[in-house]
C-alpha cells in the first residue's frame, strides 16, 4: 500500500514543473502547521469549555439547591418552634373558651422574626382559623382570624403597632380549615408535610406551605400550623444568579409544571373561569427552557426516572446546550427538578476570537512562505535550465556542447562534472558503435542456434505425445481385439453345430429324392416303394423327435446376436478414434461415457464395479475424439488405481453455463504432496517403462483448449474424484 502510494506520488511529481516543485513543500508545511495549530487551539478550547461547563453547572446547580432548601426548612422551623411553645404552655389550645385575642397576638409578634416566611397560622379541629401575615420587611404584620366573630369568614386584618385589629383587607368567604388539602394530609400523615403548590390569596403568586400537626399529651389534635413560602423569593434568587451570559435555570416538579424561571416570568396563568393555571415547562414563553424541557422529557421519557443529578448536552437552534438537572427532595414530600442551561456560545467568543487571529497570522505566514520559496526556487532553477537547455543539445548529438563553471556553489561543480561526462560519453559511444556492428552479429546467430533448437523440442515432444496415444492405443486395441474374439468364438461354434445339423436334412432330401425317382419310374412294385416310403418317414420322424429345427433357429440367433455385438464394438472403435471427430460438434457426454466404458471393458476388468448417476445433459460443442480421449484415460487411471478391483462412479449434471462430470474411485487415493503435480508432463507414480507420465498432462491440455476446468480431491486410502468442467457454448479446441 505505501509503495503503491510512493508510486502515484512520484507520477504526478513528475508532471509538475520543478520551480513549483520546490515551493510547494514549504507552502504545505506552513499551512499544514497554522490548521495544526488552530485546530488544536479549537479543539484545546472546546475542551475547556467543556471542563468550565461542567463545574460552573455543578456549582450553580449547588448554590440553588442549598439556597431553596434553607429559604423553605425556615417554614419548618417555624412551625416546630410554634410546636415546642405549644408544648411547654406557651400558647394554650386545650382551653374550651381560649383567649382568640391572646392567639392572635402570638402569631403576629412571632412572625416579625422570619424574613422568609408570610403566613404563619394554625387550624383549629372547631374550624377556627388563627394566625398572621407579613407582605414586606419593613410593613407591620396583619392577623388572620376565622371563628364566630367572622362569620365562618376568613378576615385580613390590618392593625396597629401593638397588634390590634383595625380594618379588614382581605376576606374569604366560609373558609373552614379542616377541608382544605393541607390540613387534611398533615392529619393523615401525622408528621410534618408540604402542601401542592398554589396561588396565595394575597400575593396572588404561587407559594407552597409547611403544614405540621400538633397534639396533647395524650394523643388528642390540638390543631395543624402552617407556615407558608413565597415562591417569588426564588424567582428573585434565581434571577440574582449569574449563569454565563445567556444561561437560564428553573426548578419544576416531576409533572414537568413550573416552579421558578430565572427571566421572571409568570408560572401560571388564569383561566376563563378566573382560577389559576400552572404553566408547563415546555410551554414556558423562554425559548431555551421550553427546549431544554422537551429534551428532558425525550431523554428520560418521564421526569420520574431522573434519581440523580445528570450532565447532558443538545442543541437548540444549531447551538450547543450544556445542561444540568439536579433532584431537589427531602423526607416531607418536597420532590422538585433544579435545571441549569448553559449555551455554548457563551463561553466560546474569545475561543474564536483567537482562532480567527491564528488563522490571520498562518495566512500571513504563508504569504511570506510562498514569496521566499519563489525567490529561491529562482536562484536554484535558472542554472538547472541552463544545464537543462544544454543536456537537450547534448542528447540531439552535439557532443561539443560545455556548461559555464564559473560558480563555485555544487551547481558549479555539477557543471564541471557534466561536462566531463560528456567527453566521456562521446568516447565511449564511438566505442558502442563499433561493439553494435559486433553485438547484431552475434544476436543473427545466435537466434539462429534457438530457432533450431525450438524445432527439435516440438518434434521432441510431438514424439512424446504420440508416444503417449500409441501407448493408449495398444491397451485399446489390446481391449478390443478381446471383446471381439469372444463373440467371434461362440458364432464360428454355433455355424459348425448348424454345419452337423444340416447333414441329417441332407440324408432326407437323398431319402425324399430317391422316393421321387420309385414313384416316376416304371415297373416299380409296390412293396418297393413302399420300404421307400417308410424309411422317409422314419427319417422325418427322427428329425422332429431330435428338434432339429428349434436348434437350427437358436443357434441362428446366437450367430446374429455375436455379429451383433462385434458390429457395436466396430461402430464405438469408429466414433471414439475416426480422425473428423477433431471437428467440433454437438457431442452427448452421457453417451461419449457409455461409449467408453464399451471401448475399456478389457481394460476395466469384470471385478470393477460401475455405478453411473446420470442427469439429462444438454448436447455441448467439443471435439469428441479428445473428449473421449479424456475420459478412457481417467477411467482407464481409476482402474489401476484400484488393482482391478473396486468401484467407479460416474456422474453428471449441468447448470445454466457450464455440464460437470465426475468419475470418482475407491482406489489407493492420491497423497497430497504429490496433488500438485498430477498434471505435470512427464510426472509419473508408475514404475520405469510402464507409462510416460504424459496421460494426464494431455488430459489438462484438451479441457483446457475447450476453456473448460479439470481438478482432483482426493483422500488417501479413501480413493480419487476427478471434475470435469466444459462449458455448455461452443469453445475453440
Amino acid at each position: 500500500m505505501a509503495n503503491q502510494l510512493l508510486n502515484t506520488l512520484t507520477k504526478l511529481s513528475s508532471r509538475i514543473p520543478l520551480r513549483t516543485m520546490i515551493v510547494i513543500p514549504f507552502v504545505l508545511l506552513v499551512a499544514l502547521s497554522g490548521s495544526l495549530t488552530g485546530y488544536l487551539s479549537l479543539r484545546n478550547g472546546q475542551e475547556a469549555v467543556n471542563n468550565v461547563a461542567s463545574q460552573l453547572r455543578k456549582e450553580i446547580s449547588a448554590r440553588i439547591q442549598e439556597r431553596v432548601h434553607n429559604y423553605l426548612e425556615t417554614a419548618h422551623l417555624v412551625n416546630q418552634l410554634y410546636a415546642s411553645d405549644i408544648g411547654l404552655g406557651l400558647l394554650n389550645l386545650e382551653v374550651k373558651n381560649h383567649d382568640s385575642q391572646t392567639i392572635e397576638h402570638y402569631f403576629w409578634q412571632k412572625i416579625q422574626s422570619f424574613d422568609q416566611v408570610t403566613n404563619v397560622f394554625i387550624g383549629l379541629p372547631t374550624g377556627e382559623v388563627y394566625g398572621a401575615r407579613r407582605l414586606g420587611h419593613n410593613q407591620i404584620p396583619q392577623t388572620i382570624v376565622g371563628n364566630e366573630t367572622t362569620q365562618g369568614s376568613l378576615n385580613y386584618y390590618n392593625t396597629d403597632p401593638n397588634g390590634n385589629r383595625k380594618d379588614v383587607v382581605d376576606n374569604a368567604p366560609k373558609y373552614d380549615p379542616r377541608t382544605r388539602s393541607w390540613y387534611k394530609d398533615a392529619m393523615a400523615a401525622a408528621k410534618p408535610i408540604w402542601s401542592s403548590i398554589y396561588p396565595e390569596f394575597a400575593t396572588k403568586a404561587l407559594a407552597i406551605t409547611a403544614a405540621q400537626p400538633v397534639y396533647a399529651t395524650d394523643g388528642k389534635l390540638l390543631g395543624v400550623l402552617g407556615s407558608t413560602a413565597i415562591l417569588t423569593r426564588i424567582n428573585e434568587f434565581l434571577h440574582s444568579l449569574k449563569s454565563g451570559k445567556t444561561g437560564q435555570t428553573f426548578v419544576m416538579e416531576r409533572s414537568g409544571s413550573l416552579v421558578a424561571v430565572s427571566t421572571l416570568d409568570a408560572v401560571f396563568n388564569v383561566g376563563k373561569t378566573g382560577s389559576p393555571e400552572r404553566i408547563q415547562a415546555t410551554n414556558s414563553p423562554s425559548a431555551q427552557i421550553q427546549a431544554t424541557a422537551a429534551h428532558l422529557e425525550q431523554q428520560f421519557g418521564d421526569l420520574k426516572h431522573i434519581k440523580e443529578a445528570q450532565q447532558i448536552e443538545f442543541r437548540l437552534n444549531d447551538q450547543r446546550q450544556f445542561v444540568q438537572v439536579s433532584p431537589l427532595s427531602d423526607n416531607r414530600g418536597l420532590d422538585w427538578l433544579v435545571v441549569v442551561t448553559i449555551p455554548e456560545v457563551d463561553f466560546m467568543e474569545q475561543i474564536n476570537a483567537n482562532t480567527q487571529m491564528t488563522i490571520w497570522l498562518s495566512i500571513i505566514a504563508l504569504i511570506l512562505t510562498t514569496f521566499i520559496g519563489l525567490l529561491t526556487a529562482r536562484a536554484i532553477i535558472d542554472p538547472i535550465l541552463r544545464l537543462n537547455s544544454v543536456t537537450k543539445k547534448f542528447a540531439d548529438g552535439d557532443w561539443d556542447q560545455k556548461i559555464p563553471t564559473d560558480r563555485t556553489d555544487e551547481l558549479g561543480e555539477l557543471a564541471k562534472s557534466f561536462n566531463s561526462m560528456g567527453q566521456q560519453i562521446k568516447k565511449a559511444f564511438s566505442e558502442l558503435e563499433d561493439a553494435n556492428e559486433t553485438l547484431e552479429q552475434k544476436v543473427v546467430e545466435r537466434t539462429k542456434e534457438l530457432a533450431l533448437a525450438l524445432d527439435e523440442l516440438k518434434a521432441s515432444q510431438s514424439q512424446l505425445i504420440q508416444s503417449e496415444k500409441m501407448a493408449s492405443l495398444g491397451q485399446m486395441v489390446a481391449g478390443v481385439a478381446h471383446e471381439i474374439n469372444t463373440p467371434l468364438g461362440y458364432v464360428r461354434s454355433n455355424v459348425e453345430m448348424t454345419r452337423d445339423q444340416f447333414a441329417e436334412l441332407e440324408q432326407i432330401i437323398n431319402l425324399a429324392d430317391g422316393l421321387l425317382r420309385l414313384m416316376v419310374s416304371e415297373g416299380v412294385s409296390e412293396e418297393e416303394l413302399s420300404d421307400q416310403l417308410g424309411a422317409v418317414a422314419e427319417a422325418i420322424e427322427g428329425l422332429r423327435d431330435n428338434d432339429t429345427f428349434a436348434d437350427i433357429t437358436a443357434l441362428f440367433k446366437d450367430v446374429i446376436k455375436g455379429i451383433d455385438q462385434i458390429a457395436e464394438l466396430v461402430l464405438n472403435l469408429k466414433d471414439f478414434s475416426r480422425v473428423d471427430n477433431v471437428r467440433a460438434r454437438n457431442v452427448d457426454l452421457n453417451a461419449s461415457l457409455d461409449s467408453v466404458l464399451v471401448i475399456g471393458h478389457h481394460v476395466i476388468g469384470p471385478k470393477i464395479e460401475i455405478k453411473k448417476e446420470y442427469s439429462t445433459l444438454p448436447p455441448i460443442e467439443c471435439s469428441p475424439s479428445h473428449i473421449n480421449q479424456v475420459l478412457l484415460n481417467i477411467i482407464t487411471n481409476a482402474a489401476q488405481a484400484m488393482d482391478n478391483n473396486g468401484r467407479i462412479t460416474l456422474r453428471s449434471a449441468s447448470d445454466d453455463a457450464n455440464v460437470v462430470v465426475e468419475i470418482e474411485d475407491t482406489g489407493k487415493g492420491i497423497p497430497e504432496d504429490i496433488r500438485s503435480k498430477i498434471f505435470d508432463p512427464f510426472f509419473t507414480t508408475k514404475p520405469v517403462g510402464q507409462g510416460t507420465g504424459l496421460g494426464l498432462s494431455i488430459c489438462y491440455k484438451i479441457i483446457e483448449q475447450h476453456k473448460g476446468e479439470i481438478r482432483v480431491e482426493s483422500e488417501v486410502g479413501k480413493g480419487t474424484k476427478f471434475i470435469i468442467v466444459l462449458p455448455r457454448q461452443a469453445s475453440s479446441s
